[in-house]
């Protein structure tokens, strides 16, 4: 693997979509923001990319819509994963759905691919919290787990999957993660802070108590420090 030039970060190239997923292509010669686009030219870019959408295709990493060329300039769909690629005729950024990652028994071997780091997060317990139980917080209380803390990683650009509890504690890493490691391709992920969240998953930046776990019992209990 690969890293690509850093001028790229800041040029959007030319942008194509397949279903959610999210390429833009740049390539000597074909400078989307110096020209007048055309669907033309916008074909030939996309074939200077076929290597990167050939191995994609290879690893498992295939859409079923075909790719399509974006002539307005918009931000990608929220919760995709990133990565970066540079071929022989072009370099690329690619976004795409974590559920298609999540798909993979291994890290796709795609040359010239480099998965960005990304901001992680341990869950370590679920909760079906009632108002009156989350009014109830406060500095010094007890939250009983339902269950032993079974940390699980994730990005927290993931999309919460349909039916998980609302409530969640999380401790979070100050730095990003290898993509790699937050997947469990490979590496052994850090230990997780001591410092723990309890967030709610219809706003997962917003932040209802803080505290740190401790046995309690047969069991475990988070030691509620700051709501």
């Amino acid at each position: 693997m690969s890293s690509l030039p850093q001028a790229f970060a800041h040029a959007a190239g030319w942008r194509f979509g397949a279903g959610p997923f999210r390429l833009a292509v740049r390539a000597d010669g074909f400078e989307a923001a110096e020209q007048q686009p055309c669907a033309a030219e916008a074909a030939v870019v996309l074939d200077l990319a076929g290597e990167l959408l050939d191995a994609l295709a290879a690893v498992g990493l295939d859409v079923d819509a075909p790719w399509q060329w974006l002539e307005t300039q918009s931000d990608d769909p929220a919760g995709l994963a990133q990565a970066r690629w540079q071929g022989l005729a072009a370099e690329a950024r690619l976004a795409l759905p974590w559920a298609a990652l999540h798909a993979l028994p291994k890290a796709p071997d795609v040359p010239g691919l480099l998965w960005e780091p990304v901001a992680a997060e341990c869950v370590l317990a679920r909760w079906s919290l009632t108002d009156d139980d989350v009014a109830a917080l406060e500095p010094g209380g007890l939250l009983l787990l339902e269950a032993p803390a079974a940390p699980r990683l994730r990005a927290r650009a993931e999309p919460v999957g349909a039916g998980e509890p609302p409530w969640q504690l999380v401790a979070r890493w100050d730095q990003p993660l290898a993509l790699e490691v937050v997947l469990g391709w490979h590496a052994t992920p850090p230990a997780a802070p001591v410092a723990c969240q309890l967030i709610h998953t219809a706003q997962p930046e917003s932040v209802r108590a803080r505290g740190r776990l401790l046995p309690w019992g047969s069991g475990q209990a988070l030691l509620i420090e700051a709501v």
